[in-house]
């Protein structure tokens, strides 16, 4: 286990991926790369081009689309993840935990040229993944993201059951957490595992400061109206029974105890 350090310093835990497991999500985007490589020049070839330099001008143009652009725009779309890293259950996240967003990954595609296209091919990024202690290729070291195992959430239940706060139902009931992500998931969920180790301050900064984040993913206006740990447990209790809804647990766990300072709603 590695960890996503957020901005009060507080370290949640992750599980980063290794060598093997990028190396083989990497193969799979290689491979997707080339086929579509291979597909445009065929295509190219059979459209016609006047003159030979043309022809050159377009084939250069395609190749650097196919393995500049592939990167940039799965990772930008799929929040982080190429269909290699899909198909390995791997995300690109940033080192607070947060999505990556286009300039995370124009950076990581620039130092991907580094991490594979360096001689000897490949060798660069695996030693990089290696040697450093979040396993962080170039792209991931100039871009500050990670990469971390994306936890599949059809096939693991969760250990605890958060509820949503006594007096809160009315208010979790207008929380859609469909645009809620499974990185955030995981950071939130640890938080309110690992609160009462916290300091009361540090406990109620880190607290504010995740549910603004989830709140302007969620586009949710009311997360000034309830404590920001109720909010939080309003958020991922509505996220468990979306996600999990055939899931039963044999007995209610808290897991993160009544927020410091907050009282039910009457």
């Amino acid at each position: 286990m590695d960890g996503i350090v957020t901005p009060e310093a507080v370290v949640l835990d992750v599980e980063t991926a290794g060598v093997a497991s990028r190396v083989f999500a990497g193969l799979i985007d290689f491979a997707i790369q080339m086929g579509a490589l291979v597909v445009g020049l065929m295509l190219l070839a059979i459209v016609g081009s006047a003159t030979v330099s043309s022809f050159n001008m377009g084939a250069a143009l395609l190749v650097a689309f196919v393995i500049m652009g592939y990167p940039v725009l799965s990772e930008t779309l799929m929040r982080g993840r190429t269909v290699g890293k899909r198909a390995l259950g791997l995300r690109a996240v940033t080192l607070e935990g947060a999505p990556i967003r286009l300039r995370h990954a124009l950076l990581r595609m620039m130092g991907g040229l580094v991490d594979r296209y360096l001689l000897p091919l490949g060798v660069t990024g695996m030693l990089f993944v290696v040697g450093t202690a979040r396993h962080q290729r170039v792209g991931d070291l100039i871009s500050g993201t990670i990469v971390i195992r994306d936890p599949d959430r059809t096939l693991l239940p969760p250990a605890v059951w958060f509820p949503v706060p006594p007096g809160l139902e009315g208010f979790a009931a207008t929380i859609d957490p469909t645009a809620m992500t499974d990185e955030q998931y995981t950071v939130i969920r640890s938080f309110l595992m690992r609160n009462r180790e916290l300091s009361a301050d540090a406990r109620f900064s880190l607290a504010t400061d995740l549910a603004g984040r989830v709140a302007a993913t969620l586009q949710h206006d009311g997360v000034q109206r309830v404590h920001p740990e109720a909010y939080l447990l309003c958020v991922i209790s509505r996220y468990q029974r979306r996600n999990f809804p055939n899931y039963q647990p044999v007995a209610w766990q808290p897991g993160a105890g009544r927020p410091a300072g907050w009282q039910p709603a009457r």
